[in-house]
This record gives C-alpha cells, structure tokens and sequence, in this order.
C-alpha cells in the first residue's frame, strides 16, 4: 500500500489481511481481529516509510543516532501512529464501511508492556521528536513479554497482576530472526601464549543465551522520518534434555530454558536489582 492511500485502498488492504492471515472475511471478523488486520497494514506501511528514509539518510552519508534504555512507555501504537500519518480519518471511513467503529479498535489494543515510569515515557517521547525531525534514530531495549504488572485493590490491599500485553500487541512486532547474537554471562576469561609467541584469549565456563531481535517502527509527526526500536528478546539454545524428560523429570528438563528466557520476561525481573 502506498504512503498516501485512499479510502478504497485501506479496505481493500484489510480485506486482505483478514484473509491471508485469518482466514476470515469481514463480516466474520470480530473487533479484535480487525484491530489486529487494521494494525498489520499500518505497520507495513511504517516498514515502506521506514525504508525509503534509511535509503535517503544512507545517500546523504548522514550520522545516525543510537539510544540504549532499560525501557521506552510508547502507549498505544494505533492511535498514534494514524495521527501522525495523517490517516486517521481515512481510516474510520474504511472501518466505517466495513462496519466497525475505529474507536473501538483503539480500545482493543494494550498499552505496550515495555515501560511503567518517566525513564520510560522520556525515553519513548525523545525517540517520537527525533522522528519528527527526521532524525535517523535506533532505540534498543529488552522485549519484556509482560510487563511490570496490573493493580488491583481487593479489601484495602495492592494485588499484583499479570501485565499481558503481547496477544495484542505482536502486530506491532516484526521479527529480525535473521540478525540474533549469542550473549555469554557468567564464566571467566583465560589469557595463554600459543606456540608463535601470540596471546590467545578464551572465554570459558560461560552460560550463553541467544539474543532475538524484534522491530517496532515509530512515526514521526507530519515528517519524512520513521524512528525503529529494535527490542531483545532471550532464547535458550541449549538442546532440549529429552532424556531427563522421557524419565519423568520435567521440571528439570526445561530448567534451563527458564532460566535463559527469565531475562525478558517481565519488566525489571527481580534478578536485574542483584547485579
């Protein structure tokens, strides 16, 4: 879809998304699924936008702009991001004549689990002006599968819920399994001198985890600029131990795996306050 769509454009794109994603028609869908239809086509756009202003900051042989943070409160991404392209009227006259209200698909999306304070809405508002001024800017941060958590108050007393934001908020994700790294924690560093009087440096002892990248893209307000936060996530790439499994050992069979993939699984995991 292009970058200044009309109205029969944007149905015809949902319809298609319905469709080769969920294998439904309209009349079928229910609000979740055509926030999550509505959502994949703003996003891919965001991707189109994205690309064709890396190609002009790579011509132009500008300097870009890295911002690393524990967290980035972005809020809801559907909103935002039609206003900023100046597509939200257009938009709820798509929906309209499908039948949906585009207000309501708002509703359905989940604050983004990836921040709770002031660092986090800082770091999300410094990376929303350096779109706008078309600044080329990467924010990196960890891709929490839930976030800090939800309150509730059950007889005067604070109960910690689950904060899932992800079953909603996926669409806004695209996967980077093609740029993951291996991080090593742990272990030490041994220094030796090989046979031609060369020091040799090894990493021994180390527990390694696989680093997922995932990219949410974040528009600029009335600008060429689209900013890209690229999110981690924690994968085990140990073998899974089917031996202690088939003995009936399960919890010990995916102990590691746990443990590799606690680090991003809820913002701020305890054990980040021990390092």
């Amino acid at each position: 879809m292009n970058l200044n769509p009309k109205v029969k454009d944007i149905k015809e794109e949902i319809e298609t998304r319905l469709s080769r994603s969920m294998g439904i028609s309209a009349k079928e869908a229910t609000v979740e699924q055509m926030y999550k239809a509505a959502a994949m086509t703003v996003r891919d756009m965001l991707v189109e936008k994205r690309i064709k202003f890396r190609n002009e900051v790579n011509n132009q042989g500008a300097k870009r702009v890295y911002y690393m943070c524990m967290e980035f409160l972005l809020g809801r991404s559907l909103k935002n991001n039609l206003c900023n392209l100046g597509l939200a009227e257009k938009y709820a006259k798509a929906l309209s004549e499908l039948g949906f209200d585009l207000e309501k698909l708002y509703d359905c999306e989940p604050d983004a689990g990836l921040g709770n304070g002031g660092l986090g809405r800082l770091a999300a508002c410094y990376m929303d002006s350096l779109a706008s001024l078309d600044y080329p800017a990467i924010g990196f941060s960890i891709c929490y599968e839930y976030g800090l958590f939800k309150q509730k108050i059950v007889d005067g007393i604070q109960v910690e819920l689950p904060d899932v934001w992800l079953p909603g908020g996926e669409v806004w994700l695209v996967p980077r399994t093609d740029r993951t790294f291996n991080v090593r924690f742990g272990g030490h560093v041994k220094e030796y001198w090989n046979n031609n009087g060369r020091c040799e440096i090894a990493y021994e002892g180390c527990d390694t985890v696989e680093a997922v990248p995932y990219d949410m893209m974040i528009s600029g307000g009335d600008s060429a600029g689209v900013g890209q936060l690229r999110l981690w996530k924690a994968r085990d790439i140990t073998n899974f131990n089917m031996g202690l499994f088939t003995q009936g050992q399960y919890m010990k069979a995916v102990e590691d795996s746990t443990n590799a993939e606690i680090i991003s699984k809820v913002l701020y995991p305890f054990e980040l306050y021990s390092l």
